[in-house]
């Protein structure tokens, strides 16, 4: 599926990586939207751990571990890992990917390599070194 165009906003912004972009793509906002909360949800994988990337990959995290219970959580909030240290399998949730440096601090901090990385929106244009699940394209 596109990413909704209603969520994208035109400007100047300043990213988590330190770049600047002309595109902001509102992860937060649309998952507020039911339709495209489900739609997120659904394209998220069983895992038995899941560790979200604040904001918006702690959020999917969330969802997707409310529906599996008997998963465990985790969140990565201000480069500190919040809950248990992951064991493998657990599948790592980042809302969007320019740079890969907020995943690879991640993987840094839980540890050991995640089963599976999934983010919203995939926009690296540059040296893709990870292997990831986009579930919105651009």
């Amino acid at each position: 599926m596109k990413f909704p165009e209603e969520y994208i906003e035109y400007g100047r912004f300043k990213l988590h990586s330190g770049q600047t972009s002309d595109t902001f793509y509102d992860i937060n906002a649309l998952l507020t939207n039911p339709l495209y909360f489900l739609y997120v949800l659904h394209n998220l994988p069983f895992s038995a751990h899941y560790v979200g990337i604040a904001t918006g990959g702690a959020l999917m995290a969330v969802a997707v571990h409310t529906e599996n219970p008997a998963s465990k959580l985790s969140i990565i909030k201000d480069g500190v890992l919040l809950g248990e240290k992951p064991i493998k399998p657990y599948a790592l949730f980042d809302d969007v990917v320019k740079t890969e440096n907020s995943l690879l601090e991640a993987i840094s901090l839980a540890g050991s390599e995640p089963e599976k990385i999934i983010v919203a929106v995939d926009r690296r244009t540059e040296k893709r070194s990870l292997i990831i699940k986009s579930i919105f394209e651009i």
